[in-house]
């Protein structure tokens, strides 16, 4: 069965993006989001399709970023 959400944490290690990056894509409406967050001590809890959006951004920019090379290496 298909995982129905993830969390910031899972993004980070699916993607190896730094958190600002997935708090700007958040902000800016990008990342498809299940639930928001309640509050302090509740996670948003994101699409799985977030990790493509997220990859897709970190592809915009230098392509020799230290975040870019770990995923790449993979694909």
């Amino acid at each position: 069965m298909e995982k129905r959400y993830i969390t910031k944490k899972q993004l980070k290690a699916a993607t190896t993006a730094p958190g600002y990056i997935i708090d700007y894509l958040r902000e800016c409406n990008r990342l498809p989001i299940v639930h928001k967050a309640k509050g302090p001590g509740y996670s948003t809890l994101y699409h799985p399709d977030a990790i493509e959006v997220v990859k897709e951004h970190l592809l915009k920019g230098d392509i020799n970023c230290s975040h870019n090379i770990h995923w790449q290496e993979y694909v």
